[in-house]
């Protein structure tokens, strides 16, 4: 099932998060032969559908001295070698095209394991983590777009939080995660979830999560 927020989502509210606290662990693609042509970004190198490349990650790239020049919304992948990227938050058919060049330094990481465990944390609350056979019950949630921004705090709370420590920079960090915190239980506080139940388009009750404490596994 696809995560209620993906990563463009989280640049949206922080627009520096991949080039500060991406995690290496997390990282689906990297290189150092990226040209761009229009909305169109390839490397000969790549091969993005091995790497589980999809719509809604984010591309990064930096000019060979290792400026940082850009993050950008992946909005199709063409092949193992070439993605289609714009601007976040622009639709297909309004893209801006990407600076023009080649030899960009380039990372595609994510957080959909973050987003994936709010994911699951939402369900929960909602009481559709499981039916009977073991599967969610993500499709009953008529309009899912209306958990994207709980799911956006959400991630962003796990990844601050997780990323905090003693130091200086930690603490930084664990005022973020603080803020996101606060913004998450304000969200859930006033969130209904329409349910349909029987698959005709329309609603058949509602239901709210509440106040919930995302725990780290």
């Amino acid at each position: 099932m696809a995560n209620f927020s993906n990563d463009a989502d989280l640049l949206k509210w922080e627009p520096t998060l991949f080039r500060d606290l991406a995690v290496p662990g997390q990282r689906l693609a990297a290189g150092i032969d990226g040209t761009t042509s229009g909305i169109s970004f390839t490397s000969a190198s790549a091969s993005f559908l091995d790497a589980g490349a999809a719509p809604g990650h984010v591309l990064r790239i930096e000019d060979s001295g290792g400026d940082a020049f850009g993050c950008y919304e992946v909005l199709s992948v063409e092949s193992a070698t070439e993605l289609l990227a714009t601007q976040v938050g622009r639709p297909p058919d309004d893209s801006v095209d990407l600076p023009a060049g080649t030899g960009w330094v380039y990372f595609l990481d994510t957080f959909d394991p973050q987003a994936e465990e709010v994911r699951f944390e939402l369900l929960s609350r909602l009481g559709l983590a499981v039916d009977a056979d073991g599967e969610d019950l993500q499709d009953l949630v008529l309009q899912p777009r209306t958990l994207r921004r709980a799911s956006v705090f959400g991630t962003l709370l796990m990844v601050f939080e997780g990323q905090s420590g003693a130091a200086e920079e930690g603490r930084n960090l664990a005022a973020k995660a603080a803020l996101y915190r606060r913004l998450y239980d304000r969200e859930l506080a006033k969130l209904r979830v329409r349910l349909d139940r029987d698959a005709d388009g329309f609603a058949d009750d509602a239901r709210s999560p509440g106040s919930i404490r995302l725990q780290r596994g």
